[in-house]
């Protein structure tokens, strides 16, 4: 069956789910009228919409033809010309358009679901007499029904009993025009009840009906319902509305009929029998035990304004004593047995996941503005330097973005420019990376220890053409490349007189426009983050709007339920251009489905003092942070004495009694959960915590994929990095390196020439380990592996852990490429002494025998740790730059192997 379908609405939540079944199920091509001001924005919001299923992104501009129009305009917004040639193609036409806003006023809803179904019926109307058309499908809804009860005829239509809200009115009256075209068009009617998810997938664009309810139970843990215990809920999983939909449109036999797309009313959930699985659901899955409910059916009543969480819009279809007839339905589609038992968890599972929030077409950056500008979620922001706080509001910082957008704007920034920013952690430089995003611009975030001279290479490869700089020191000491870009300040300190400051770039205007979408599409490039550069010139990697997406609603989701549904308070510390920080922890806090509050600490040695006055409920770090937790809890005395004694009772009780106080001091005691990455941490160190009762949850990711692996809540293995992420797929190659497929994997290296690091379609990501009961154990790094002189292959960060853990040490090297025998460099926290120096040999005395003898370090050397970022000798995230300080330390490691011929 060839020909042309309409359809409108189809970047809706049911419309998208009829166009994928039209592609599968029909050789129709499909032409989806999309509001917009041109095709070239209706095609933006379609492919926005549709990101997801590639196989309807992949139709557009092929089988699926986007066209710019309103249903609520005359000749649906098209011209004259394009409004003809449609009329001469169409075959079909699909109306599902509709607002289905049930607190919106009487007339914006009549301009889209009566006007709009006016309109569509008279493109149809001329089609028809043009040449004939073989279907027109009407979307209605169940409840046209109204206040009536009993039983309920598919061809009933009345409105002697009233509505609950404009929205049924509405979509009465535009079934009515309709209904009174069944004489001169080929039209059917379709009536589906409460859509809810896929049953399969749980896929879901609005939170509506039952969800608030759910919501209002899982969320906040009301314990009334406003409802009887045997109310039937009357769902249907939008699966099985879609797969309707598209029967009924090329079913002769449908013609002229109004069916009734809802399920039995014996197969439905009582509401009692749905609080209960959903109790069950969440204590056996989130470990949350909510209180048993109370189900009491309300009065028909007004509620006051605001009041029960939007309650008085659910409430209506939460009192249902009516049952609509299935005979059409039945006749035309066959029986329909739901298994609400089997699909209610998949609903649920995907509306946690959500944090009960609506999906949308949104980029990162959109979503935050879209949060600054809320009020039921509000997001506060607390910035911490040099000992003092400034607090600020949404507001403020939604201002700023616009006014920097508009200046920005005006020095040619645009879709696709690529635009260079380094600085501090701070609301400046997420009031710049949002107005960048909401441009369409590309970041290019650096770090802002990095050298002049290699800030000046990047901006060389990156094809930076405007520089944002928050560091006095480098406007202060600018190379060729970044003195010849336009440069902008958002340092505190007043700029030079040619640099444009702060002030000026935010200064307020009237009449700054709201930026609702940046001109770009999910799968455009949005940001490159450079690598660190441990094994080589820094590389940039390449992200896409979508990829952002996913990561900041990914680490919402894996965030334990309980402390995502109260206030957040996150700590932004490591550097904002860091893939983690800068992504996941920038833009994942939008994604909280609770009110949020973030504090940025400019200077990493504040961290300690911002914990304590901050003390956040999520919580990542390097390892080091642990380190230094530790290390207080083996200098206290009831640490001390904690770690001495055997386990018992008495050691259970002082354990609790440290465990609060450690996490109390360290600012870390109202944290849902501690996650560790970016390097390796030693498993002891792990164990030690966890028989303090702590848990440190240790992660997995690199640059070019931010998160792989994570330990989750409850299931955490020390010794492991974690299970993979949703949608994420791990193996081992044959050679042991970790490969690795996801929704976060970089779509490759942006710089021209680069080597791509991908073998086979899989990101080839230079770690060595094994997979260890659906957990990923690290091995080393392939490209850290040492060779000695007798050929033997070696994992210096294995050995560099526990060297790590001798009490004193800070930081440690190991050496032995092309040598005899392994020797290390470790560094102290202070002067070495005799002392220090006994604890040190005593250390490795007790480590080498747990080592291989190719492994076992033979000679040391202990420094005094004057390592930095600024020397060279370790990078932005505190790893060391082997060759660096291999070339440093050059005279030490010499006389660590002179006269190797005895060690030989």
């Amino acid at each position: 069956m060839g020909g042309v379908v309409l359809l409108t609405g189809a970047t809706g939540f049911v419309g998208t789910q009829i166009a994928r079944r039209l592609l599968q199920g029909s050789d129709l091509t499909l032409v989806v009228l999309v509001q917009a001001e041109s095709n070239e924005a209706a095609r933006r919001s379609t492919l926005r919409a549709w990101y997801e299923w590639a196989e309807l992104t992949a139709a557009v501009g092929h089988r699926v033809e986007v066209l710019a129009g309103d249903v609520t305009q005359p000749r649906l917004g098209i011209y004259q010309a394009g409004y003809e040639r449609l009329v001469r193609r169409l075959t079909h036409v699909i109306h599902a358009a509709a607002n289905v806003r049930f607190d919106a006023s009487l007339d914006e809803l009549r301009r889209t679901n009566v006007v709009g179904t006016e309109h569509v019926l008279a493109l149809a109307r001329a089609a028809h007499a043009d040449h004939g058309l073989e279907r027109v499908l009407h979307v209605s809804t169940a409840y046209v029904a109204g206040r009536r009860e009993g039983v309920i005829g598919e061809d009933d239509l009345t409105d002697q009993f009233g509505f609950e809200n404009g929205y049924e009115q509405t979509k009465y009256e535009a079934e009515r025009l309709a209904r009174q075209t069944m004489t001169t068009l080929p039209l059917t009617v379709v009536r589906p009840s409460m859509i809810v998810g896929d049953s399969r997938t749980g896929e879901l664009q609005t939170i509506n009906t039952v969800y608030l309810l759910l919501r209002r139970y899982l969320v906040q843990g009301r314990r009334i319902m406003p409802t009887s215990p045997s109310l039937r809920v009357n769902i249907v999983p939008v699966d099985h509305v879609a797969d309707a939909i598209v029967r009924l449109l090329i079913d002769p036999r449908a013609e002229g009929l109004t069916v009734h797309v809802t399920a039995p009313r014996e197969s439905l959930p009582t509401a009692a029998e749905l609080v209960t699985e959903v109790r069950a659901w969440a204590r056996a899955e989130l470990g949350v035990r909510l209180p048993r409910p109370l189900l009491v059916p309300l009065p028909r009543v007004p509620l006051p304004s605001g009041a029960g969480d939007r309650l008085d819009i659910v409430r209506p279809y939460l009192r249902e004593r009516r049952t609509f007839r299935r005979d059409h339905a039945d006749h035309l589609l066959g029986a329909y047995q739901p298994r609400w038992r089997e699909y209610l968890p998949v609903l649920i599972r995907f509306a946690v996941g959500r944090g009960f929030l609506h999906r949308s077409g949104r980029t990162v950056h959109e979503q935050a503005m879209f949060r600054l500008r809320g009020r039921r979620l509000p997001v506060r922001y607390v910035d911490i330097a040099d000992g003092h706080e400034r607090h600020s509001t949404a507001a403020e910082v939604h201002r700023d973005v616009l006014a920097s957008a508009d200046t920005l704007r005006g020095m040619g920034v645009g879709t696709g420019t690529r635009v260079a920013i380094v600085g501090p952690n701070g609301t400046r430089y997420l009031t710049l990376d949002l107005a960048l995003g909401l441009l369409g611009a590309v970041s290019v975030p650096l770090y802002s220890t990095t050298p002049s001279d290699e800030i000046d290479a990047i901006l060389r490869v990156s094809n930076a053409e405007v520089l944002l700089v928050g560091s006095p020191r480098i406007l202060d000491d600018c190379g060729p490349v970044a003195s010849s870009l336009p440069t902008v300040s958002f340092c505190r300190e007043t700029p030079p007189a040619h640099i444009l400051g702060w002030d000026d770039l935010v200064a307020y205007r009237e009449g700054l426009p709201e930026i609702e979408q940046a001109p770009v599409n999910l799968d455009d490039v949005a940001t490159l983050r450079y690598t660190s550069g441990t094994t080589g010139f820094p590389k940039g990697v390449a992200f896409t709007h979508g990829q952002l997406r996913w990561m900041a609603e990914t680490i919402a989701s894996l965030v334990p339920w309980q402390a995502r549904t109260q206030p957040v308070t996150y700590v932004s510390f490591l550097p904002m251009n860091h893939v983690v920080e800068g992504i996941m922890g920038t833009y994942g806090p939008y994604s909280m489905p609770a009110p949020v509050e973030i504090a940025f600490v400019e200077d990493i040695h504040d961290v300690p003092d911002a914990l304590r006055s901050v003390r956040p409920t999520v919580f990542f770090s390097v390892p080091r942070l642990y380190e230094k937790v530790w290390e207080r809890v083996e200098r206290s005395a009831a640490g001390r004495r904690f770690l001495r004694m055997k386990n018992g009772p008495a050691k259970r009780a002082l354990g609790s009694i440290v465990r609060r106080r450690v996490l109390r001091r360290a600012g870390l005691d109202r944290c849902a959960q501690l996650i560790v990455g970016s390097a390796p941490i030693p498993e002891g160190l792990l164990a030690g915590f966890r028989e303090l009762g702590i848990e440190v949850h240790d992660a997995y990711g690199l640059t070019e994929a931010p998160l792989l692996t994570l330990n989750r809540s409850g299931r955490n293995r020390i010794g492991t990095v974690g299970e993979p992420l949703p949608g994420t797929t791990v193996r081992i190659a044959d050679d042991g390196e970790i490969l690795a497929r996801g929704p976060q994997v970089t779509i490759g290296y942006a710089d021209e020439g680069a080597v791509q690091p991908f073998r086979g379609g899989w990101l080839a990501t230079g770690d060595l380990g094994h997979m260890d009961d659906g957990c990923l154990v690290i091995e080393g790094r392939r490209k850290e592996l040492l060779k000695t002189s007798y050929g033997k292959y070696l994992n210096p960060a294995k050995i560099e852990t526990r060297l790590r853990r001798i009490p004193g040490v800070t930081n440690a090297m190991v050496v032995g490429e092309a040598r005899p025998y392994c020797t290390a460099l470790l560094w102290l926290d202070g002067e070495p002494d005799d002392t220090r120096r006994g604890v040190v040999d005593k250390g490795i005395a007790a480590i080498d025998p747990t080592l291989s003898h190719p492994e076992q370090v033979k000679r040391w050397a202990v420094l005094a740790d004057d390592l930095s970022i600024d020397k060279g000798d370790l990078t932005p995230n505190l790893k060391l730059r082997r060759d660096h300080v291999a070339s440093r330390f050059a005279d030490v490691i010499d006389g660590l192997y002179e006269n190797e011929e005895v060690h030989a």
